[in-house]
């Protein structure tokens, strides 16, 4: 009955809204546009350069307009909410992230979401205050012990599988035939639009979704097992790639520098490459120069320095896998420490007959993070004894992990890692703005349009990722640690401790922001498989399928949902934090409650950005 009256209500007011829209690389003008729920919206495309088309996400309406030739639609307005209108022809490098905003009040997912936000919220102060003392055993949710672990390799084809000296070498083979592709594809296009390349859409699109939503959340640095860029680099230290070859380096084999062996050198490597983001992401041959030089540079650092030092501390995307990858599923752990400790000599380590010392430089015998393990499963080859195991447990175990000697020695799970789960916010912020927001003066800075806006980019871009963000983490680190009332604990520990919240954080956006790239333009793969090169073929029947967008109605849910589970995690993990941070239960209470404040406040944030 209510909902009857307000919708006549709310029906009497609707209205015929007419609406001009000029299209220009690569903005909308207006790029904001704002009706009612029930108005009959009613457009005009007006073209200023080339051919554009315009296409709104949720309601399946297009049209297109060539210069001096009008394009108009017409549709009813009768879906709440905000939704992106799109280019739906290749109009230019930067083609699919023309994008505006078309809001329909009243915006019931961006409230619902907010409320959302507020209830976890709620939901976990409540869930603190009720603590009478500290958990002896962890656990994720209160359900499952973060302890828990169940062994992959007890059966015996997996075990089998990566023992195998082919593996992970098949895989790295075939990606090196793929990013083989890549490279010519990326030479041959120039600077063609990107959307209608194979190197492109399979590194921009493809790849970087994949690395968002599956193989880090999951399996941790999957991709770093069959990564083909460090492929030679193995080949000049070892002599061979199938056999077991030599133990010691043919190249100079020198050592990193120790006070460099954490994350530091990619926190600033990583925020470095994001400056070219305007042009890799979206023009082949820049996208071919950026992956020629990373193999290039991986070789050299092979002549140079010992194993995987170029993995380790150079490669940019290893920086982020490492950190992210102590959410997930997956690790490789020693079985039993104790016949780890009688085994002289340390085989994982030094390398035998049947495989190499860890290239990764790690102890394989006493892991127990995913930082710096790159899956090779060379300690599985080598331990005589099979005490190694790919092990299945809970999200986030690691987070958790006890301090090694080597985390002390290297400055290691310190500034370095709060850093960069901070960083890699910040630069989701500056993607989000500039590739899936409506700003066409973002995109001119990202691109270069002029020098002055390019370094206003960059100005903003360190502004955000290094002086904001920590900024703000350091002054609800203050907070909590005032409201906590423990004086002798150090500002750093709970800015670094509780930085880790962020990191299911992190996941969750960068998972959401995926979304957004993935549902709009993967029609384009189905293209570029068939015409890797854009020679005219039509090698699986798929060229001529044109550009269909999926599920970008839902898209905004979906993207609520990643960033509510991504809440989640940082709600149950950083009440954790406080215990670990804090010597009683009730100093934990109080300086969990800033903290859980800024989590909220940062979360509603998320949630405007992707609705509101």
């Amino acid at each position: 009955m209510v909902y009857g009256l307000w919708f006549m209500a709310n029906s009497a007011f609707a209205a015929e809204r007419l609406i001009e829209v000029k299209a220009k690389k690569f903005v909308y003008t207006p790029n904001i546009i704002k009706v009612n729920k029930g108005d009959t919206v009613k457009l005009r495309l007006i073209s200023e350069d080339v051919h554009h088309g315009f296409f709104v996400d949720g309601y399946g309406v297009k049209t297109s307009a060539h210069p001096g030739q009008e394009g108009s639609l017409q549709f009813v307005a009768d879906k709440a909410g905000r939704f992106n209108f799109r280019c739906s022809v290749t109009c230019g490098a930067l083609h699919p992230y023309m994008i505006g905003y078309l809001y329909v009040s009243p915006n019931y997912l961006f409230w619902g979401g907010a409320f959302l936000v507020i209830f976890l919220g709620l939901i976990s102060l409540i869930s603190a205050l009720r603590k009478k003392q500290k958990d002896e055993r962890l656990k994720l949710f209160g359900i499952i012990p973060l302890d828990w672990r169940f062994p992959v390799t007890k059966f015996k084809p997996v075990r089998a599988l990566l023992k195998s000296r082919w593996f992970p070498l098949l895989p790295i083979i075939f990606n090196l035939f793929v990013f083989t592709i890549i490279l010519m594809a990326g030479f041959i296009g120039g600077l063609s639009a990107g959307n209608y390349n194979f190197g492109v859409m399979i590194v921009w699109i493809l790849w970087w979704v994949l690395l968002m939503t599956f193989m880090v959340p999951i399996i941790g640095r999957f991709w770093c097992m069959m990564c083909p860029f460090p492929l030679i680099g193995d080949w000049i230290q070892r002599g061979k790639l199938v056999n077991v070859g030599r133990q010691k380096s043919w190249g100079l084999g020198k050592r990193w520098v120790s006070k460099w062996r954490n994350l530091w050198p990619l926190v600033v490597l990583f925020w470095v490459s994001t400056w070219f983001s305007g042009f890799f992401t979206v023009k082949p041959f820049a996208t071919f120069v950026l992956l020629g030089a990373i193999i290039l540079i991986a070789i050299i650092t092979a002549l140079f320095f010992e194993k995987r030092t170029f993995c380790l501390f150079i490669c940019p995307v290893s920086g982020f896998q490492g950190l992210y990858s102590n959410f997930s599923l997956f690790g490789v752990r020693s079985r039993d420490p104790e016949i780890c400790k009688k085994h002289v000599p340390k085989t994982c380590v030094v390398g035998s007959e049947k495989g190499y010392g860890c290239p990764w430089m790690e102890l394989p015998y006493e892991m127990n993070r995913n930082t710096y393990c790159g899956l090779c499963f060379e300690c599985l080859k080598t331990c005589p004894y099979d005490n190694m195991d790919v092990v299945l447990r809970p999200f986030g175990q690691d987070l958790f992990a006890e301090r090694r000697r080597t985390d002390d020695v290297y400055n290691r799970r310190g500034t370095d890692e709060a850093f960069k789960a901070l960083t890699m916010i910040g630069i989701f912020l500056s993607f989000f703005l500039a590739f899936q927001g409506p700003f066409g003066h973002l995109k001119d800075m990202v691109t270069a349009k002029t020098f002055g806006g390019y370094l206003g980019y960059l100005s903003e871009s360190f502004s955000v990722d290094f002086l904001l963000l920590p900024g703000l983490t350091l002054l609800f680190a203050y907070l909590s640690k005032k409201f906590s009332g423990n004086k002798e604990v150090k500002l750093k520990q709970v800015f670094v401790n509780f930085a880790y919240c962020f990191v299911p954080v992190g996941l969750a956006v960068w998972a959401a922001f995926s979304l957004g790239i993935i549902l709009p333009n993967g029609s384009y793969l189905l293209h570029i498989i068939s015409d890797p090169f854009s020679w005219g073929w039509n090698l699986f029947g798929t060229s001529s399928i044109p550009w269909t967008p999926v599920f970008t109605g839902i898209m905004p849910y979906l993207q609520v949902l990643a960033t509510a589970i991504g809440l989640l995690f940082a709600l149950d993990f950083g009440y954790k934090f406080s215990l670990r941070t804090y010597a009683t239960v009730e100093e934990a209470k109080r300086g969990w409650v800033p903290i859980l404040v800024f989590l909220v406040g940062v979360h509603i944030f998320f949630i405007k950005l992707f609705t509101g």
